[in-house]
């Protein structure tokens, strides 16, 4: 089985978020309350996000990478970890994780850990990208955040999960292949987004 933990953002100089710290220690406490670690895999996910495509500048280490050495200090064996390098945005983790883990490795049910904020939008990607033969629990995180930066993150959210949608609203679901030419490549990958980038870009809100 997989713990997956979805990358949340990463700032220029490889820092990440604090929500991004809850995944990671929710993934530890899964992992060690497990009966059956030898059956256990625990998966970063990401690379950082596509946006910083525009500013030309990226971040000196991966998410994934980054994920994986706060594991490390936590106590997790390097022989229980995978990371996945790939990813630029939630599409992208869910085409990665499949085409690259899930598929290669024969596994079929997972947990992913990510943000409360961020479930909705995560729980439509996977379904429509693993389809009907994958089993997965998904796992929400609560953050506390102020009401001002949550209004935001919420209607950011709802602006995206649209967006999702009519990316993926012709992709029959579980046809991953559908997005092998299209991922990053279509419009909606190009177009300049300026306040995104200084507002979210670092943050994966």
């Amino acid at each position: 089985m997989f713990i997956v933990i979805l990358g949340g953002g990463i700032d220029l100089n490889g820092n990440l978020p604090n929500h991004v710290y809850q995944r990671l220690d929710k993934a530890v406490q899964l992992y060690f309350d497990g009966i059956q670690k030898e059956n256990i895999f625990i998966i970063t996910s990401g690379k950082y996000s596509f946006l910083y495509d525009q500013l030309k500048r990226y971040p000196p280490i991966t998410e994934a990478e980054k994920m994986a050495q706060y594991l490390l200090i936590k106590g997790i064996p390097k022989d229980k970890l995978l990371l996945e390098k790939k990813s630029k945005d939630s599409i992208g983790n869910a085409y990665y994780l499949k085409k690259d883990f899930f598929i290669p490795l024969k596994v079929d049910k997972a947990i992913i850990i990510t943000s409360h904020f961020h479930l909705e939008r995560i729980k439509y990607i996977f379904n429509k990208v693993f389809g009907k033969n994958y089993q997965f629990e998904f796992i929400g995180l609560q953050e506390k955040l102020a009401p001002d930066e949550e209004s935001k993150v919420v209607n950011r959210q709802n602006e995206v999960l649209i967006k999702t949608k009519e990316i993926l609203e012709l992709m029959p679901d579980g046809d991953h292949d559908y997005l092998t030419k299209k991922l990053y490549k279509i419009k909606y990958y190009l177009e300049k987004r300026p306040a995104w980038v200084i507002n979210f870009v670092a943050q994966g809100k």
